[in-house]
């Protein structure tokens, strides 16, 4: 920790070195990347991509832009691979986004120059400058890109010596991937942007990323990446993957963070504490991911929250890609920043099961409820809430709160013996936005002894699920003298219907709030009852 402390300490002091490393060729000690060779194409090599984040201010409205541009090679339907472009208008929140197949007509092999010929007709280029004489510049390119929404033309020059992924560019990602990887973590832009028909002048800071190996973001294991450029100089770029279960295993594999503190200072670690305390669904909510990541590494400490909640990439895979802002310490030095987040792992909400009692009844003055959390994320911690109803009314009451276990023990002595009641397992996220809920489904009773629960009513049936402008409910055989009943999960009485009979019997819910109510059915002094949800 005390040598951390004195790397950032020693990163906030020291002056920008003569670049040393600004000249071709050059290959850092240890490393298997070498410039500027392994900034071109690799054809041996299953999947290759390179990739840029961005912000930029426009000279003459003064407003803020953002921008991702990557081309992968990775061969597919006919064409060479594919071009992601995303433009935001971060003023007024605007977000374009575009993924054409393209074919690349140069590749150049020794050097970064990639010229993409789209489908539709367009063209691009991201190209190594050259001087008057027609030899590289070491780490200056020029980008640009086009699409329907918009063009950026931008020349670039980087500022920081490469940081090298795992320390020598070289790194396992997942179980059986591989990357040859690299970053360019801070280059000053400048050119122009044309947005929604206006074009300005524009100048700002980049991220760049290259990667070759056989990962391939489409079929590998899902992950939550983040780029971080910190207000005291130092550069996060952080890996964070998921198995097919969802776990995120100590295995450094799966865990990855490289740093650059100075021109002369950079590390990898993988002990890193990352946790989300934010999510959020996109607009179609279909999708959720984190939006608030907290990190710890030794006595850094870090919140990264991302801006926007549309900025979604629809093509090849589903993936939010999008600004974020970042505040916290860096040993006894607050920090702010900002940074980019790409979001391949998405959330559910919890599904959960109750597991004990199975039956409809307890025995003894005490009851051990249990329950199994069907669709475990390693990102998404539940905490469980406890309600129980008693069926003379029905009115929830919360029992319990906040347990991160799957068990709870009910103290129910003074409770009559015999009495009916309903439980429910609440789950949610830290932040409630992922939420569910487990329903006994059947009226159970204190104490098996005293009034064992037998049977249920006839066999019900509901349609649609979820529903919407009604709910059909339908008996496998006509019933008698019926009460039907809906209540909201408070306990709140929304409709009855007494001395039903037949055998289907059509609800109108128009009315009802999108959410789960609790339906019930009795008959003969016989209680049945069913969830169900309504969704628009």
């Amino acid at each position: 920790m005390r040598l951390l402390s004195f790397l950032i300490f020693y990163s906030l002091l020291i002056h920008v070195q003569a670049q040393s490393w600004k000249v071709y060729p050059y290959q850092p000690e240890g490393s298997l990347v070498a410039f500027p060779a392994d900034e071109g194409y690799h054809p041996a090599e299953a999947v290759e991509w390179w990739y840029m984040n961005g912000t930029l201010t426009g000279e003459t409205t003064g407003k803020s832009y953002s921008f991702m541009i990557s081309y992968f090679h990775v061969p597919m339907f006919g064409f060479d691979g594919f071009r992601i472009f995303n433009l935001a208008d971060e003023t007024t929140g605007e977000f374009f986004t575009e993924t054409l197949p393209c074919f690349y007509p140069v590749l150049s092999e020794d050097h970064l120059q990639i010229n993409a010929a789209l489908y539709g007709g367009n063209a691009e280029s991201w190209t190594t400058l050259t001087d008057n004489t027609g030899n590289l510049i070491p780490f200056e390119y020029a980008l640009s890109a086009v699409s329907e929404a918009g063009n950026l033309e931008l020349n670039l020059t980087n500022q920081k010596r490469p940081l090298l992924i795992a320390d020598s560019g070289y790194c396992n990602q997942g179980g059986t991937s591989y990357s040859y990887y690299y970053s360019l973590t801070h280059l000053l832009a400048n050119g122009s942007i044309t947005l929604n028909g206006v074009t300005e002048n524009v100048t700002g800071t980049t991220w760049m990323d290259h990667q070759y190996g056989n990962f391939n973001p489409s079929v590998a294991e899902q992950y939550e990446w983040l780029s971080i450029q910190l207000s005291n100089g130092m550069d996060f770029n952080i890996y964070n993957l998921f198995t097919a279960e969802n776990t995120i295993p100590e295995n450094p594999d799966y865990r990855h963070m490289s740093v650059w503190v100075n021109d002369s200072t950079s590390f990898s670690a993988s002990d890193f504490l990352l946790e989300r305390t934010q999510y959020i669904f996109m607009e179609d909510s279909m999708k959720c991911y984190a939006r608030q990541f907290h990190f710890v590494y030794d006595s850094i400490d870090l919140t990264f929250t991302t801006v926007h909640t549309n900025q979604e990439v629809l093509l090849p895979f589903r993936f939010y890609e999008g600004l974020m802002i970042v505040e916290g310490v860096a040993g006894n030095t607050t920090v702010g920043g900002s940074g980019f987040a790409e979001l391949l792992h998405s959330y559910e909400h919890p599904r959960m099961r109750i597991t004990h009692p199975q039956t409809g009844a307890t025995r003894g003055e005490q009851t051990t409820f249990s329950w199994q959390l069907l669709n475990p994320d390693e990102g998404r911690p539940v905490k469980y809430d406890i309600w129980i109803s008693l069926m003379d009314s029905l009115n929830y009451n919360k029992m319990a709160q906040g347990i991160a276990d799957t068990t709870w023990i009910w103290e129910h002595s003074g409770i009559e013996p015999g009495s009916p009641f309903f439980l429910v397992i609440e789950g949610y996220s830290i932040d409630t936005t992922l939420y569910g809920y487990a329903y006994s489904g059947q009226p159970l009773y204190v104490n098996a002894d005293l009034k064992p629960f037998t049977d249920k009513i006839d066999e019900i049936s509901l349609y649609p699920v979820p529903a919407d402008e009604y709910l059909l409910v339908r008996w496998k055989n006509k019933v008698t003298n019926t009460t039907i009943n809906i209540y909201s999960l408070t306990g709140k009485l929304i409709f009855n219907q007494q001395a039903f009979t037949g055998d289907n019997l059509k609800l109108p819910v128009a009315s009802l709030e999108p959410g789960t109510y609790i339906l019930t059915v009795e008959n003969n002094r016989k209680i049945s009852a069913e969830t169900f949800t309504i969704a628009r």
